[in-house]
């Protein structure tokens, strides 16, 4: 077992590796001069020049990306163009912001989606069946952007249920971001825990706890949900680095502080530091859920605990 998290842990290092490449080349491959930027158009070139020369500019760009993954690894991610404010303390306070919106979307995801799957399966075909996979469809096909401007035009403007944006204030600010931000989160979870049902529920081990009279309710409970859960385990973790990701429009949508909201405002005032530092975030993100998945895989499926011991 302990090979097997070890092995897991050494995977996730290529990944970053490839990521903090394709993230500094792109933003320096962008038009711009950072030292324009932060002196401003009518700055002397002697000024210009040394502070190319003070931020490495002037250097190859292989060395550049040493010297970023340097201070990266130091915790410095660079100060920001805009506000000349530490990088990492930026999103350090936009950060909780974020995660919360995120893990309320993914709770309330798995909440309703396993439920909703697990009835759609052992019933299928049926109005209900059919009912959940064209909501489930709909959920999956909806873009964000367009949901979220119907919910503020209905649940706010036209009934005034909740507040269109903001978030410190009370329980209400919170439902309109999370449910945009989890509806195709619970459309994928019912999909798969459905498809996954109706998987398990034909095996051998099944019929034979319905043949020795076992309860219907113990049978798919106790026996079937476990083992349909390990893909859907899968499905939920892939789910929440999207919901990180998705979170930029959401958050700009409803004027929520996240990194989200920091990234757009970053891209728009062309402040590469922040906008670099907010996609490494999101890349360790993803890539420490997908380590807690793997490791929730071995938790589940016994398989693998006796295939690494």
């Amino acid at each position: 077992m302990f090979q097997y998290i070890v092995k897991r842990i050494l995977l996730v290092i290529p990944v970053l590796f490839g990521v903090s490449i394709l993230v500094f080349g792109i933003m320096h491959l962008s038009p711009g001069d950072p030292a324009i930027l932060m002196l401003g158009e009518g700055a002397p070139e002697a000024e210009l020049e040394a502070l190319r020369a003070r931020l490495g500019l002037n250097e190859p760009l292989h060395v550049q990306y040493g010297m970023w993954v340097g201070r990266v690894l130091q915790g410095d991610l660079g100060r920001s163009i805009r506000s000349n404010r530490l990088v990492a303390a930026e999103i350090a306070s936009r950060l909780p912001a974020t995660i919360e919106l995120a893990v309320l979307a993914t709770l309330i995801s798995v909440a309703i989606g396993i439920p909703i799957g697990v009835l759609s399966a052992t019933r299928p075909n049926s109005l209900l069946d059919n009912a959940t996979m064209v909501a489930a469809l709909g959920g999956l096909a909806m873009p964000v952007f367009w949901q979220a401007l119907m919910m503020i035009l209905i649940f706010s403007l036209w009934l005034g249920w909740f507040p269109s944006s903001g978030r410190l204030g009370g329980w209400e600010y919170y439902v309109l971001p999370t449910l945009t931000l989890g509806t195709s989160s619970i459309a994928a979870i019912t999909r798969m825990t459905r498809s996954t049902m109706l998987e398990t529920i034909r095996q051998d081990y099944v019929r034979t706890a319905h043949s020795k009279g076992v309860a219907e309710r113990r049978v798919i409970y106790r026996h079937a949900l476990r083992n349909a859960l390990i893909p859907v385990v899968t499905v939920i973790g892939l789910q929440f680095g999207s919901l990180l990701a998705g979170a930029v429009l959401t958050e700009t949508i409803f004027n929520w502080p996240g990194i989200g909201r920091l990234a757009v405002d970053a891209i728009r005032a062309q402040d590469f530091p922040v906008v670099q530092g907010v996609i490494l975030v999101f890349a360790i993100a993803y890539a420490l859920v997908n380590l807690l998945v793997d490791l929730t895989y071995a938790a589940l499926d016994p398989r693998l605990r006796v295939r690494y011991g």
